[in-house]
């Protein structure tokens, strides 16, 4: 007897939540406070923050006079947004300051006035090129380590120009649109800038700022001409107007045609990732600095393992197990690398190797300052003296995927490093294999483009997602679990509903969120594996 198997297609996913409120296209959308809220930001300049376990605004007000170009949060208390009105804002928006400001959602009406939040900081910036910023900020020193592992926004950072360990530095296009500045907050001050490259790249397009885990601090551009470059800063000096420009060019790639408009890079700091106008989308290997031969000494071992053109299907299937990185090796003199890339890329790398005091004092310290000595110092990163000459020619990129959908306007890279997901001007948000570059999912519900997409936050440990009793942010606000347990305490309602709203708010902290902004102002929320 024989059975005829019929194959049977899985309807089509749909979305859990349509937020509506917005009445000009989307173009940031962004988790906050550990998934427990939603901030998206329009064309009219528009901020709505949506609480995720209710779907509904806590927050609207118009924070720019033109577009949103992007959105963060600095802390569980500040929020930030970058505007096409050439400025970058930071708010003073904790769980308490809600209560203060509007739930009328710019679709319900545009005259009503709008309380905003207190503004803390704006700064004047260039947003001519239609780029986003990208913001790094360093934790307390009791929680930094030696090496800390790359994050994308909770970074150790270097410089503390105010003595603070919560300032943070923020990317964003130089005037001149081709190079790139570094600015530090909450001193506002302007600390590194990038040169452009020595060839034409056209303007910046797309920006990724980052502390690697050498405690190096990398900044990765998208430019016009589909070229993409990851630039290392010499963070020994800050800006002037003896030192004007100080970063050195790692990598050179030139895998679009089109200008890119995205880019995102993984949390263990290997591989970033572009898309463009083109229907390519690039997978890149980050290079290496080995963090135990520059430590302590004027040396380096920059470790650069690009590989040389090959089609896709032959590439290796997982990036871990590929070949191992070529290692160049450095001694304490002027030093001469052969190769740095099997695609034929020569670099000479020279270190000047200083003379310093003698660390041990001839005569023991006495009183406090023995009692000082003994104190660990906070990590710094380890800055050499070294020079590298402008890497004028493109290499391969280690991955490339034709996916015939042209147009991927945003691109964003799950926080566990497995999957990615693009938001695309044919109204579809695609999710890729990040090891593979494999279409793994289509998501339609949208008519018309979609122009931004953001992940929710995940851990492996699901007690990092519950409330604690009072969270470590810069002005010892509680966090909104606490806020909630506080209430009912006061109340002296301790179970019932509060309770069932507090494991519900746990259980939506947990989910596998994508949230995706569409030109006719309505934000999808998609739950996937």
């Amino acid at each position: 007897m024989t059975t005829d198997l019929q194959s049977s297609s899985l309807p089509p996913p749909q979305p859990s939540y349509i937020f509506r409120g917005h009445s000009a296209p989307l173009h940031s959308v962004g988790f906050l406070r550990r998934n427990t809220r939603l901030v998206t930001g329009d064309a009219d300049g528009w901020i709505v923050v949506w609480k995720l376990e209710s779907k509904r605004p806590v927050a609207v007000w118009k924070a720019h006079d033109a577009a949103i170009l992007g959105t963060g949060d600095w802390g569980h208390n500040r929020i930030v947004t970058h505007g096409r009105d050439n400025s970058f804002k930071v708010w003073k928006f904790g769980v308490t300051d809600e209560s203060n400001l509007s739930t009328i959602l710019p679709a319900e009406s545009s005259t009503e006035h709008r309380p905003k939040p207190w503004l803390l900081h704006s700064l004047p910036v260039n947003t001519l090129n239609f780029c986003s910023f990208s913001m790094c900020y360093e934790l307390p020193a009791s929680e930094s380590s030696r090496n800390p592992p790359l994050q994308d926004l909770r970074q150790v950072g270097h410089g503390q120009l105010n003595g603070s360990s919560d300032a943070i530095l923020v990317a964003v296009p130089a005037p001149d649109d081709k190079k790139i500045d570094i600015h530090q907050l909450p001193s506002e001050k302007l600390v590194y800038r990038v040169p452009k490259l020595a060839i034409d790249t056209g303007m910046t397009m797309a920006l990724k700022l980052l502390h690697h885990s050498s405690g190096h601090l990398f900044v990765i551009a998208g430019y016009e001409g589909g070229f993409t470059a990851v630039h290392l800063l010499d963070t020994s000096q800050i800006v002037s107007s003896t030192n004007p420009e100080s970063a050195w060019t790692l990598y050179l790639s030139q895998p679009h045609s089109q200008p890119i408009l995205s880019l995102d890079a993984s949390p263990d700091g290997k591989m970033y990732y572009t898309s463009s106008a083109d229907a390519v989308i690039a997978a890149h290997k980050i290079p290496e600095i080995d963090p135990h031969t520059i430590q302590g000494s004027s040396a380096a071992a920059i470790q650069s393992d690009l590989p040389s053109a090959r089609p896709f299907d032959q590439a290796t299937e997982d990036h871990e197990n590929d070949s191992s990185p070529i290692p160049v090796t450095f001694s304490k003199q002027t030093i001469a690398p052969s190769r740095i890339s099997s695609s034929g890329l020569s670099s000479q790398i020279k270190f000047s190797k200083q003379s310093s005091p003698d660390p041990t004092p001839s005569n023991p310290p006495s009183g406090l300052s023995s009692q000082l000595a003994g104190v660990p110092r906070p990590f710094q990163p380890a800055v050499p003296k070294f020079s590298i000459p402008p890497v004028t020619t493109p290499i391969p990129a280690y991955k490339t995927k034709q996916t015939k959908h042209a147009g991927q306007q945003s691109l964003a890279l799950r926080s566990d490093g497995r999957i990615l997901a693009t938001a695309g001007w044919d109204a579809r948000i695609r999710i890729y294999s990040a090891k593979t570059l494999k279409e793994m999912a289509v998501l339609k519900w949208h008519k018309e483009g979609v122009y931004a997409v953001a992940f929710s936050h995940i851990s492996d440990t699901p007690q990092n997602f519950k409330s604690t009793p009072k969270e470590r942010v810069g002005d010892g606000r509680e966090g909104d679990g606490a806020v909630m347990r506080a209430n009912a305490l006061r109340g002296g309602e301790v179970g019932g509903l509060s309770r069932l709203q507090q494991k519900r708010e746990e259980e939506m902290q947990k989910k596998h969120w994508v949230a995706a902004g569409s030109k006719d102002g309505k934000v999808s929320l998609w739950e996937i594996y």
